[in-house]
Parts: structure tokens; sequence; C-alpha cells
């Protein structure tokens, strides 16, 4: 093979590579299915950048955690809260966090086919514990009427 016509397809053939994984980066993060469960302890590890920030540890909110069957709630904190607080849910419809600081609240999609996330989430039948990662998500302060965009790492478990 002629070494110049080599020298070109190296870097077409590791491109169509990092093309082929930045597109399943980009693939939709699986929804596990949670059997019914109430959750007891747990805690999620909370960092937001951009326009709030956060970098907190917040314990589960026993009270509004359960799941059933169908839908799973994990709240952390208590949501509204001026106290950083964190909801993971998830169904049918996907998964789904809303992440608030008082009046700032943010609200990103995992499992949605244009999500900007990565991250997994490891479900036993005494826990539900996992990670995600989102880029680039739109947040809104109510109180100046203003949009912005975070970057959200949570990293959580909760235990039944």
């Amino acid at each position: 093979m002629n070494c110049r016509l080599l020298y070109l397809l190296v870097p077409l053939l590791a491109g169509s590579e990092l093309v082929a994984q930045a597109a399943q980066a980009n693939a939709p993060l699986h929804v596990p299915k949670i059997s019914g469960r109430s959750f007891a302890g747990g805690s999620a590890k909370v960092t937001v950048t951009g326009s709030f920030q956060i970098d907190a540890d917040v314990a589960i909110n026993a009270t509004a955690s359960f799941g059933d069957g169908e839908m799973t709630w994990i709240q952390f904190g208590v949501s509204g809260a001026e106290e950083p607080n964190a909801l993971i849910t998830y169904g049918d419809q996907g998964i789904g966090i809303i992440i608030g600081l008082g009046k700032n609240t943010a609200t990103a999609e995992p499992s949605a086919e244009d999500a900007a996330c990565t991250g997994e989430v490891n479900v036993t039948a005494g826990s539900v514990a996992g990670q995600y990662t989102c880029t680039g998500v739109g947040s809104y302060n109510p109180t100046t009427k203003k949009l912005g965009k975070v970057n959200i790492t949570i990293r959580f478990t909760g235990t039944s």
C-alpha cells in the first residue's frame, strides 16, 4: 500500500472511531427497573458549576424517597429549601434529575436522546447507587427571572 495513502487514512479511521465514541456517549442512558421500596438511608454528593454553584453532601430525605415498582423518587434534602437539594426519578418516562438551591433550579433528563449526560446506576435488593454528570443543563432563577446553564455531577446512594 502506498505510504502516503496510509498516512491519509490513519486520521480518517481514527476520526471515525472518535465519532462513534462521541455518538455512543450521547446515547440515552438506560432506565433501570426498580422494585417497590422505601429508602431509610443514604446521601448524595452534589456539585454544580455555572449560573449557580453547589458543592455539598446532602442526606437522603427518607420521608420523600420511595418507589412503587413503576416510579421511584429519591429525594436528597428538602425540595424548595434554601439549602442544596436534589431529586432523582426513575420511571417509564425516563430518568429525571432536579437540583435546587433556594430559588435556583436546574432540571436534567439523562435518558433523553439529546441529553449531554453520562453515568450509571446500580440497583440491588438493598440499595440504588450511581452517579451522573450532565453538562449545559438549563437553569432558572425566578427571583431574577434569568435563565442560565450549569454542569451537574451527582453521586448518590439510597438504601432500603
